[in-house]
């Protein structure tokens, strides 16, 4: 799934997106406002040439006739009339060209026929005009009036390419200085959501490492902005009564599991006791057995659970010298009943001392040992082996069942999780049986290793310093049972249990 950009990306993108709209209607403000002024400017000095042109037809030449308009102002040229930078043409009312600076083209500038009212009332005319080379220039019409009435109109004219040129190294210019302060503007803008939002990433950090038994974290930040704190102390207080539920949960489990071990027990004893009676019936002896083992299950169910809510409650394991291949024995004596059509074998088998707690180590061995059988189809088998590989311990348990698909493989030692049933695997328990398991290895200073694959069967193996050598000594091994490693014996489950105490059990 793609994912979004990060908050402080958007916040600082967004950031720039307003600083760059915001300068960019500075900017075209301003360049709109200087090129008005600018053409205001120089409509000024049009005007101001224009009024001196007409004064001088008018004034210093006394008051003349219409007729000698022309004679004036051709005696004006060619000293008085040129002006350099402003170019200036004169027209009698019906458009004739009287006189004009050079060099320009007089009639480019020719008055529109839409303003002749406008210059016969005595009002000027402004327009900008292009010439025949793409030139822009401004051009100022007066009129010269002689009793109310127009003799001449005056025109003068100047280009807007020093207009137009200056206010193209200001645009430049303005462009350059706004990428730079959009770039700087963007970089602060992320500064400040980096540092704005540092306390989500904490808040964050704090939610992934917190784990199930390490609810005691807490976030307390004080110097943080308002809202940040608030989201905070809400964390907090959430985080509180998480830990007071996990607390609740784990009372009732112990609560649950130390009052129900004591019925099990005895309910388990007296079936045992009423196995016994020689006078029972098939059928009847055939149902207490049932009975039994579905006790058992409910045992060790209890079990699994007591176990659970020990580990998180941060239960220390007390350390006794255990001999580990009388655990196995008791495991299989025990486990060779649970599933009819499923054999468990006694493989390889070593004299191991460890040191531990002997109830949970066989908890361990019997919740793998049951896990295979339970996985395992109808005249499979599920073989346990015991190993002494320099200063480790090693338990394997391998199954012919189905395999663990590479999908689900990560997750079985998680709490609660049971893969989904496929190609005939037997569903049932409830997924907690080898969370127990690993956290009694890893009590013991020792792991868990898997190997499986769909069709192949599973390889379950337990790791384990020996008594006297150092948690988690050696290096790792291979997690199956030994390349060529002999299968010692193969006892059904009839055989009588000494047959299994003389396989080097002892």
């Amino acid at each position: 799934m793609r994912r979004s950009p990060s908050l402080r990306l958007r916040i600082a993108a967004t950031f720039a997106a307003a600083f760059i709209c915001t300068l960019a209607v500075i900017f075209i403000t301003l360049h709109v406002a200087l090129e008005n002024l600018l053409v205001a400017d120089l409509d000024g000095d049009l005007e101001r040439f224009a009024d001196s042109l007409i004064a001088r037809i008018v004034v210093d030449n006394g008051l003349i006739e219409r007729d000698e308009v022309g004679q004036v102002v051709t005696a004006l040229l060619p000293g008085r009339l040129d002006s350099g930078l402003i170019l200036v043409a004169v027209r009698n009312p019906e458009g004739t060209l009287i006189a004009a600076s050079s060099p320009v083209s007089p009639d480019v500038f020719t008055a529109r026929s839409m303003d002749v009212e406008r210059l016969r009332g005595g009002a000027g005319v402004r327009y900008t005009v292009k010439n025949t080379e793409q030139h822009e220039f401004r051009v100022l019409n007066e009129p010269v009036m002689l009793d109310g009435q127009l003799v001449a109109v005056v025109q003068a004219t100047a280009s807007l390419g020093p207009i137009t040129s200056a206010l193209s190294r200001l645009q430049t210019l303005l462009v350059i200085m706004g990428m730079c302060a959009t770039l700087v503007t963007t970089l602060v803008g992320y500064l400040i959501a980096r540092r704005g939002l540092k306390p989500l990433e904490q808040v964050a950090r704090l939610a992934a490492d917190i784990e199930a038994h390490d609810l005691t974290r807490r976030l307390h930040l004080v110097h943080a902005p308002v809202e940040i704190a608030r989201l905070a102390d809400t964390f907090d207080a959430m985080l509180e009564r998480i830990e007071r539920a996990f607390a609740l949960q784990r009372n009732f489990a112990l609560d649950v599991a130390h009052e129900l071990r004591t019925p099990l027990t005895a309910l388990r004893g007296n079936l045992d006791v009423l196995l016994l009676d020689p006078d029972l019936t098939d059928d009847l002896r055939g149902e207490i057995q049932r009975l039994a083992n579905e006790t058992g299950r409910m045992m060790r169910l209890t079990s699994n659970l007591l176990s659970l809510a020990q580990a998180e409650a941060g239960r220390t394991v007390a350390r006794r010298l255990v001999e580990l291949d009388l655990v196995c024995l008791e495991v299989y004596q025990q486990a060779r009943v649970l599933r009819a059509g499923v054999r468990l074998r006694l493989g390889h088998e070593d004299q191991v001392v460890v040191s531990g707690d002997s109830d949970l180590l066989k908890q361990l061995v019997l919740n793998l040992v049951e896990n295979g059988m339970k996985y395992t189809p109808a005249g499979g088998a599920v073989t346990l082996s015991l190993y002494r590989e320099g200063g480790q311990a090693r338990i394997v348990v391998t199954d012919s069942g189905f395999g663990i698909t590479a999908e689900h493989l990560p997750h079985i030692f998680e709490r609660f999780y049971r893969a989904p049933p496929g190609g005939g695997r037997i569903a049932g328990g409830a997924g907690i049986g080898l969370a127990v398991a690993r956290w009694i290895a890893e009590q013991h200073g020792g792991r868990i290793e898997v190997k499986s694959s769909p069709g192949s069967g599973s390889t379950f193996t337990v790791i384990l310093p020996l008594a006297g050598a150092p948690a988690g000594s050696g290096t790792s091994s291979d997690s199956t049972t030994g390349a060529g490693a002999p299968v010692i014996s193969d006892i059904s489950e009839a055989a009588p249990p000494d047959i299994a105490a003389r396989s080097g059990f002892r």
